[in-house]
């Protein structure tokens, strides 16, 4: 019987299960932390006094509603979804997501792999942190997951026999709400820094503007193109100096692939703009905005790459032109910076925004941010279809300026 876990509760449960022989021993002295900053889980953190690094867990148990807007009723079907999802991407990238040691489907939680040695990804980018690994890890993780999830390596029976599975209205809702429909019209959702008015205004009037949006909530509501992950930014990603691990699938659907590709160089382009603020030494605000822009680059590099080899090795004998494959990727790279400058303008104009930009506290600092990153957006929105490769969306961000002074 399902019953929301609390500190005790999710110790006992802990006790009661084969996880004491599997990652415990018997005599081992366990504490629970409530790690739960979100609104929608639970997420306790179960360790041993003895060893807290290697003798841990994290449980995540889904909730049925909004902590914050209760009236707001979410299914908990959402945790077998995530659970599968783990399962599919570690069959075929195992190195980047976490261990799921136990699904529970009466309790609707996952007890996961504890990313204790590692932080989000955006808390190290607001700190200036260089992570050499992230491209290769990040570039891959999308090419496999993104490509045996396709009709591209799956028969056309199997791939229609899981779509069903991963049927996640509510979750798409959410997204369909959020980052294509809300921003753009007067919804009390939405916030935004109040020296941006103009700017604001400017973006919910231009009509071509809108449709191009529109154009690409259609894309997510109906082009099934493979499993995709639904919330791949920058804080579903937990880095260390050598490991990258995507985590919380719970959005997982089969949807459009570059909605998952422009989440993350998205975010990258999100963090280039923040460093306006985070980076106060111009010398280091220049080093490190490079490095993004070649993370950027990387990204899409190796992703491309590895999606080639893959299609050419392993893929099924349903798609025989190689022209087809150059005009796919390209067309993938525009739906890419499309989603991608979506993702952007909803942290600014939405109702959710990211820390990258929110904790900067002075107000024209933080617009002068923001007002750069909607700069970027609107032009890998509204230039994509003549972006031929990687380097345009790099010139697009390099070439964009925020729009000050506001007013």
């Amino acid at each position: 019987m399902y019953y929301p876990l609390d500190g005790q509760s999710a110790l006992d449960y802990v006790r009661k299960s084969s996880l004491m022989t599997q990652i415990y021993g018997e005599k081992d002295d366990l504490k629970a932390v409530d790690l739960a900053e979100g609104n929608i889980n639970l997420i306790f953190r179960v360790y041993s006094e003895s060893d807290p690094i290697a003798k841990s867990v994290l449980i995540k148990q889904a909730l049925p509603h909004s902590r914050r807007y209760p009236q707001i009723k979410i299914p908990l079907d959402r945790a077998r979804i995530e659970y599968e999802a783990l399962q599919l991407e570690g069959r075929y990238c195992p190195e980047q997501v976490p261990r799921v040691y136990r699904y529970d489907p009466e309790m609707h939680l996952n007890v996961m792999e504890d990313m204790n040695r590692h932080i989000v990804m955006r808390y190290g980018l607001m700190k200036q942190v260089q992570y050499p690994f992230f491209a290769p890890h990040i570039g891959t993780f999308l090419a496999r997951t993104l490509f045996c999830t396709s009709d591209f390596y799956l028969s056309s029976f199997d791939k229609k026999a899981m779509v069903p599975r991963f049927i996640n209205p509510v979750l798409c809702k959410v997204t369909e709400d959020l980052v294509f429909t809300e921003p753009y019209i007067d919804h009390p959702n939405n916030r935004w820094t109040r020296l941006l008015d103009p700017q604001v205004t400017e973006i919910r009037r231009n009509e071509e503007l809108r449709s191009e949006v529109l154009l690409l909530k259609l894309d997510f509501m109906c082009n099934a193109q493979a499993l995709i992950h639904g919330d791949l930014h920058t804080g579903s990603i937990m880095v260390d100096g050598e490991e990258t691990k995507v985590i919380d699938p719970e959005f997982a659907y089969f949807g459009p692939m570059g909605f998952d590709i422009g989440a993350v160089l998205g975010n990258l382009a999100l963090s280039y703009a923040s460093q306006e603020h985070h980076a106060k030494d111009p010398r280091l605000r220049a080093e490190y905005r490079e490095w993004l822009l070649d993370t950027i680059r990387q990204v899409w590099t190796i992703f491309e790459r590895e999606f080639r080899r893959l299609w050419e090795a392993e893929g099924n004998d349903q798609w025989p032109s190689v022209c087809l494959r150059d005009r796919y990727l390209k067309r993938l790279l525009q739906d890419t910076a499309g989603f991608g400058a979506c993702k952007m303008m909803r942290r600014i104009l939405g109702l959710a925004h990211v820390p990258d930009l929110d904790s900067i506290d002075d107000e024209h600092s933080r617009a002068v941010a923001e007002s750069l990153a909607l700069n970027i957006a609107q032009s890998w929105l509204m230039d994509r279809n003549r972006f031929a490769s990687v380097e345009d969306l790099i010139i697009a961000i390099s070439a964009s300026e925020p729009r000050y002074p506001f007013g």
